[in-house]
């Protein structure tokens, strides 16, 4: 196997249109006693530990007490997905079906997962999306910090593939300016999809490989995937 391919998930490979955030926010009130939709914050490109952390330290609580609450909150979240997001209120964007099939069936590629989501989030989105594939993945509630992420999926990747990726070997898709970054510190090559929050232009300042406004050219993005 010659390369590492890792995608984001929301805004990359999908959106639910905002149910899953209403999610989070139903179980911040049952978990916390929290109303945190209010507040002025931007998720894009963090981990949901990161987020509830963040969000919730924002609301009043301590770092301590946020921390007390997680099981209840992973808990609570699990089931509002299950209420919230749905097949119907998913939707893949373009290409997206085709790029992930094609890699999966690469067999010099590793298909996995670079998310913010925490596993059991990322598992309902993709099944509501009908995306599979991934056999690697490093998520939302194994680090704080999102550029801690890559080591988690490079140590789950050598022991399915046996062997130590590096380097432009590492692929990271994305849709934010922290999808291009966390990898950075690795040397990996990042790929920005503008299918987010942030345009092309937005995303190329941070010096990605590759930008695309969509992931619709799935020739030419297999081809920015597959290069050396």
């Amino acid at each position: 196997m010659k390369r590492l391919v890792l995608f984001d998930i929301d805004g990359t490979l999908l959106t639910t249109h905002g149910r899953a955030v209403r999610a989070m926010m139903a179980a911040y009130r049952r978990a916390y006693g929290c109303e945190a939709a209010h507040l002025p914050y931007r998720m894009d490109g963090k981990t949901e530990l990161q987020i509830t952390i963040e969000l919730m330290t924002m609301a009043g609580l301590a770092r301590e007490e946020v921390f007390a609450g997680l099981p209840r909150f992973w808990r609570a979240y699990a089931e509002e997905l299950e209420r919230h997001v749905t097949p119907e209120t998913t939707t893949v964007h373009p290409g997206v079906a085709e790029v992930v099939q094609a890699v999966a069936g690469d067999p010099d590629s590793v298909l996995g997962l670079l998310t913010g989501n925490c596993e059991f989030a990322a598992r309902k989105k993709l099944g509501c999306a009908g995306l599979d594939g991934f056999v690697v993945g490093a998520y939302g509630e194994h680090h704080e910090r999102r550029h801690e992420l890559p080591a988690v999926a490079l140590d789950e990747a050598e022991r399915i593939a046996g062997r130590r990726f590096s380097g432009k070997q590492i692929v990271i898709l994305g849709d934010t300016p922290n999808d291009i970054d966390c990898g950075r510190a690795l040397g990996v090559k990042a790929i920005g999809v503008a299918t987010g929050r942030f345009n092309a232009a937005e995303l190329a300042e941070h010096r990605p490989d590759a930008v695309f406004p969509t992931l619709a050219d799935v020739p030419a993005v297999l081809r920015a995937i597959q290069a050396d």
